[in-house]
């Protein structure tokens, strides 16, 4: 009797136990990262030399977690893909929105400044066609200013976004070590830490969505974490990553204590990083290259021409060169100077006018020796000021211009390109922008505040627009790796636009790819509550049996006693 009081008992104990499984499954039916679980049962017995053993009724023997290891592994890989994408994507949508290459933005306000250079061509003293092209050549330079602004605004957000997912990885590195620990010490002791492992793969999976990680099992339950050939959790014990900035300003993690750079080759904090240190800056670099361009060829255009009151008597360059006496070619100017010449033409007050021309070697002249040569000659003063830039006075009587008319009396024909050096254009001499960047460039003050100044003529006659047809005729002009200026922000602009097409396609061939492998780990490990439900009714009818059964042999337990009495 008392053995079958022990197995009545055991079935009530192992029918809870698995109650209770069951019951856990329910709950966390929709919980992400629980593992189903399932009571695996044992038949109790008393060892005996002559019969072999008693039966004592049934035990829990163990419980057991429903993994799919493969299809585990593929979703850490694929974690770290799509999270990639998914990072590249926003920032490539970012960059294609601070280019602003729809309608009204960058490219269509190059056309409107060249079409108000077209206008003003054909009524070249009209103060009000002027204003329109300072205007919309003030609104283009806006432009360029804000897509430069929201570039560097995106990579000191990006920078930001990798320092905090570096921290958010030491952090789920040090969970993932001490579950480690947790779980070993469960195992060592005989136990089965089910749950443990559910937020111990939880762990990686977060971790894998920020790095591209692998797992190697080791004894006791416990797994490395490997990152590209780092190892980011090794048994109990953490690594630290740090990021911080190299040399160049480019992103570098290490790991604490090493100056040896850790790859990071996919995940967010991958893209990111990869956004950081080439993305974003070379979409900068194209930008500002385009800028350049326009700057450096509308102004040597504007430099060699005339305004309304014609000759000037005093100029200063608007860019400071890093040394005054170094070759002009190492002294920090924005646009590159060439072997060639300047032709200045000196009006006295009698309208005689003469041209001299200066050669330049941008080898072996500097800014002081140009200005010296400039010094030079009849009715110039120039030096350098103490902001290293070129300043030209005219002396008293005296006025000088840039655009190569022929000289008065006439001795020769106009010279036809009267800065083949590029020069004018290098130290900002009479520009019509001022800065070299998008994020520097303007309009020069001095137009805006006198319009007339702006350069429309190469003659000085009145109603001459010759220097606006050559302000014109930049937009055609094949000026950036063979392209116009305008082609080559437009192939910029749908270069950005085809990388985000061609991530949004590989985000949704990715989604596809991450639902098929969840739904495969989901019918291996998923708790389908169809299944509980059958479990469910099955221990119930267990326990009302050993109920019955324990009744049953209490009631025999007491027949016989009131025999025996």
């Amino acid at each position: 009797m008392i053995t079958a009081f022990a197995i009545s008992t055991s079935a009530l104990d192992t029918a809870q136990s698995a109650l209770n499984v069951i019951g856990q499954n329910i709950a966390n039916a929709s919980t992400p990262g629980y593992h189903e679980q399932a009571v695996n049962l044992t038949s109790a017995y008393t060892p005996n030399a002559n019969t072999g053993g008693t039966g004592t009724g049934v035990d829990v023997a163990s419980i057991t977690r429903y993994t799919a290891a493969p299809v585990d592994a593929a979703i850490v890989t694929a974690n770290a893909n799509q999270s990639s994408t998914n990072a590249q994507l926003g920032i490539s949508q970012q960059i294609q929105t601070a280019l602003n290459s729809g309608t009204g933005g960058i490219g269509d306000q190059l056309n409107s400044f060249f079409s108000a250079v077209d206008s003003l061509t054909t009524q070249p003293d009209s103060t009000a066609l002027r204003q329109q092209l300072i205007s919309t050549a003030g609104t283009l330079a806006g432009q360029l200013n804000t897509a430069a602004s929201t570039l560097g605004q995106l990579r000191t957000s990006t920078g930001d976004q990798v320092t905090q997912g570096i921290a958010q990885v030491n952090k789920l590195a040090g969970q993932i070590a001490g579950l480690n620990k947790q779980i070993a010490a469960s195992e060592a002791a005989g136990g089965q830490p089910n749950n443990l492992l559910d937020q111990r793969d939880s762990a990686i999976n977060s971790l894998s969505q920020l790095i591209d990680v692998r797992t190697v099992n080791q004894p006791n339950g416990v797994v490395n974490v490997i990152g590209n050939g780092t190892g980011i959790v090794v048994g109990q014990i953490a690594a630290t990553l740090q990021v911080g900035p190299d040399a160049s300003g480019n992103l570098v993690v290490t790991q604490a204590g090493s100056a040896a750079p850790v790859t990071i080759g996919s995940g967010s904090v991958g893209a990111q990083i990869q956004a950081y240190n080439t993305g974003i800056p070379a979409a900068s670099s194209q930008l500002d290259a385009f800028t350049s361009q326009l700057v450096q060829s509308v102004n040597q255009v504007q430099a060699t021409g005339l305004g309304l009151k014609g000759p000037q008597t005093a100029a200063t360059g608007s860019v400071s060169a890093a040394s005054a006496t170094a070759p002009l070619n190492s002294a920090g100017l924005p646009f590159p100077v060439q072997a060639g010449k300047l032709t200045v033409s000196v009006t006295d007050a009698a309208g005689n006018r003469t041209n001299t021309t200066i050669s330049i070697d941008p080898t072996t002249d500097s800014l002081q020796s140009v200005a010296t040569a400039l010094n030079g000659v009849t009715g110039l003063q120039a030096s350098v000021n103490a902001g290293n830039q070129l300043q030209i006075q005219a002396q008293s009587g005296y006025s000088f211009d840039f655009a190569g008319r022929d000289t008065s009396p006439a001795s020769g024909a106009p010279v036809a390109n009267p800065d083949t050096s590029g020069v004018l254009a290098a130290l900002g001499v009479n520009g019509f922008f001022t800065g070299s960047s998008a994020s520097s460039i303007a309009v020069n003050p001095a137009l805006v505040s006198d319009p007339s100044q702006l350069a429309a003529s190469t003659t000085g006659a009145a109603g001459d627009g010759t220097n606006l047809q050559r302000l014109s005729a930049v937009k055609t002009q094949a000026l950036i790796g063979g392209q116009t200026l305008t082609n080559s922000f437009a192939s910029q602009a749908a270069s950005v636009g085809n990388t985000v097409q061609s991530l949004t396609d590989q985000q949704t061939a990715q989604t596809g790819v991450m639902q098929t492998l969840t739904a495969q780990q989901q019918s291996v490990s998923g708790v389908n509550t169809n299944t509980e439900f059958v479990n469910l009714l099955a221990y119930q009818k267990m326990t009302q049996a050993a109920s019955e059964y324990f009744t049953t042999v209490n009631t025999a337990i007491g027949y016989v006693l009131n025999m025996i009495h």
